[in-house]
């Protein structure tokens, strides 16, 4: 995990804001950090414990910066983001459903900003599997691997594990003290020539109208949209279909029926037409010969926007 500065990592037990916005149990601001999901998950680490980690992090607990000088990425990529330009947070999230359906977390934190950024602008955006948000339709110009669509959030959710130290309280947090720290990081204010690549994009560069960005809103309207959509999710024990996030989670992604060819972490790659989610939402692409393969994570280019 990077390390932010010394005077930017929040308290290990962090109090309630009075201005935090309903759909978030707790709210911790800091001017400036490392990295919003290292923070997170150093407290949790440095709790006296699960029970303590879960009182002092709860589900729905957010940490929020202004200006966040090493994001990590998937894979560990990391960034920089110009202090006031966008919208970073982790969210904690302490589902009940089994660990092992946890993997759709991260698509439905992609969902609720995709969901909330087309209700605060009027915008259409979706998700390029597995972690990014697209503003469609952005460009006039096409970008190879990603079209007209832009970049306009990233997603990262992490898992957490609180060391146990003697035995469980009364209540004890589900799954031991596991939790979910989900991170995402918005461009709001960027303009076009401040975006450090051709493919990402602003809701500013976009001309999204300041009020309709302004960034205490937004950050309210994601924290409604994954209160709702984790609360149907572990209401039906994770499951994909019987909660129907699976579906919406479907129908607002544009990678499937593209042709894909998506960088497996070990450096191969696998090319085919990107069929359905799974179970677990693992990408299914069906190769011109060949039998379907699961892709569990990768990076993903749309062929078809190569040659729009």
């Amino acid at each position: 995990m990077s390390t932010p500065p010394a005077d930017a990592a929040p308290p290990s037990g962090p109090s309630p804001s009075a201005a935090a916005p309903t759909p978030f149990s707790r709210l911790i601001r800091v001017p400036r950090t490392g990295s919003t999901n290292a923070d997170v998950a150093r407290a949790l680490l440095a709790a006296p414990g699960p029970d303590a980690a879960a009182r002092q992090w709860p589900h729905l607990s957010v940490l929020v910066t202004d200006h966040q000088a090493s994001g990590r990425g998937r894979a560990g990529r990391g960034w920089e983001t110009p202090a006031g330009t966008s919208l970073t947070a982790s969210v904690v999230l302490r589902p009940t459903a089994p660990v092992a359906r946890w993997s759709w977390l991260s698509l439905l934190g992609g969902l609720a900003v995709a969901r909330a950024i087309e209700a605060r602008t009027g915008l259409r955006a979706g998700l390029k599997w597995p972690n990014d948000v697209l503003l469609l339709d952005a460009d006039e110009r096409s970008v190879p691997g990603w079209g007209r669509d832009r970049k306009v959030c990233g997603v990262l959710a992490e898992v957490v594990r609180t060391p146990a130290t003697g035995a469980p309280g009364a209540g004890a947090p589900a799954h031991g003290g596991a939790a979910v720290v989900l991170g995402f990081g918005v461009n709001v204010h960027q303009e076009a020539l401040d975006l450090p690549v051709p493919w990402a994009t602003s809701l500013a560069a976009a001309g999204v109208g300041r009020a309709e960005r302004e960034m205490t809103a937004l950050l309210g309207a994601v924290g409604a949209q994954i209160s709702a959509l984790v609360a149907a999710w572990d209401a039906a024990g994770g499951d994909p279909v019987a909660s129907g996030v699976g579906a919406a989670v479907a129908a607002s992604c544009v990678t499937l029926g593209r042709d894909v060819r998506v960088l497996l972490p070990g450096g191969s790659e696998v090319a085919g037409q990107a069929v359905r989610l799974a179970d677990d939402g693992a990408l299914a692409v069906r190769p011109a010969n060949g039998p379907e393969v699961l892709v569990a994570a990768g990076d993903v280019d749309h062929i078809r926007a190569l040659t729009v």
